[in-house]
């Protein structure tokens, strides 16, 4: 019946701050103008929407909570992180077969990242 997601929709507070995030750290591509403000994720969709749309959806900024899976090593990450002065609030914890990191978008949304393999001992 169901086969996957197309989108989901964050409300944040700058569309451009959080594309840039996105596209940034996450290494998302934008989503065609015709498709509105957001990101690819694969065949799915992250379409950002301004505070004051809200309501019509009845979603609040900084609502979400997703897990993404990443095709980077754990030490890849770690340096992608460093690099990028994102401030972890999790991680890396060692999983065994992965190593999870916890972080916020600008918009305070909480991301899970689970890396494509274990950190080397």
């Amino acid at each position: 019946m169901i086969r996957r997601f197309d989108s989901v929709v964050l409300t944040v507070a700058d569309i451009d701050q959080s594309l840039a995030f996105y596209q940034t750290v996450l290494g998302l591509k934008l989503l065609p103008s015709e498709q509105g403000h957001g990101v690819l994720l694969g065949e799915e969709k992250l379409v950002f929407q301004s505070i004051g749309q809200e309501m019509r959806h009845h979603a609040l900024e900084g609502a979400a909570h997703f897990s993404l899976l990443s095709d980077l090593t754990a030490e890849q990450l770690i340096l992608h992180f460093e690099q990028l002065d994102i401030e972890l609030l999790e991680g890396p914890i060692d999983r065994g077969s992965f190593v999870l990191f916890t972080f916020n978008d600008p918009d305070n949304n909480l991301i899970h990242i689970f890396s494509s393999e274990a950190a080397s001992n």
